[in-house]
């Protein structure tokens, strides 16, 4: 009964893990949309508001580090749980970076505010956002269904990232190459683009975790191709 009773209050412990990366990926996710909102908009204070709150981020980040570590000290799991648990502390690690990355694109918004409208609709980054917000839901949801399947499609998705990237920089390097007009509209949405393609990246992190979590395989899309 005892040994029941300690197994119990490890899963819920588990459980509450697991309820607390949901939480803090729905608030990062939040944070992305708004300050993708204020980049397009040009809304200053949505801006502000991204930037001034990213502490929160963090401080849910250092509680599901320090949670993970206890239940590792106390309950010294073996094997796949303790997979599980390393990975919980990654996992919060990159989200702490892809908050840090919003911030980053509210810090942009900033720069571009006193520059007048935007010389060109903001299509391709609009695009980008989209496709990385949708990227992090599915990782997230990867995770916490134990879904290996759609863990390996982060690879892919990842790929028309970097395809939208490399096309939207090639756009803004002929822009600023016209002349000086440009240069620091183009300049600071270049970066955007990079803080775009480096949340990406950090997705892909994610579901590389959850497949290590589940099966121990370290780096599987850099270590082979899906299917070879």
């Amino acid at each position: 009964r005892k040994m029941a009773r300690i197994i119990n209050m490890y899963d819920r412990a588990l459980n509450r893990i697991r309820a607390e990366i949901l939480s803090m990926s729905e608030l990062v996710e939040d944070r992305f949309l708004k300050a993708m909102e204020s980049l397009i908009k040009q809304d200053e204070k949505l801006a502000q508001e991204i930037i001034y709150g990213d502490d929160q981020i963090d401080k849910l980040d250092e509680d599901l580090e320090m949670e993970a570590l206890e239940l590792i000290s106390l309950q010294q799991p073996m094997d796949k749980e303790l997979r599980l648990l390393a990975s919980v502390i990654r996992i919060s690690n990159e989200l702490e970076r892809i908050g840090d990355y919003s911030c980053n694109i509210a810090e942009a918004t900033l720069l571009l505010a006193d520059k007048g409208p935007y010389f060109k609709p903001l299509e391709d980054v609009s695009r980008m956002g989209q496709l990385v917000q949708a990227m992090m839901r599915k990782s997230i949801l990867a995770f916490l269904k134990k879904d290996l399947e759609l863990a390996w499609e982060m690879h892919s998705d990842d790929d028309q990232v970097d395809q939208v990237y490399q096309h939207l920089f090639k756009e803004l390097m002929d822009y600023m190459k016209q002349g000086p007009t440009f240069v620091d509209q183009a300049s600071n949405l270049l970066l955007v683009a990079r803080y775009l393609e480096r949340i990406g990246d950090h997705i892909v992190n994610i579901a590389e975790l959850t497949i290590f979590a589940e099966n121990g395989e370290r780096y599987p899309f850099k270590s082979r191709k899906r299917g070879g």
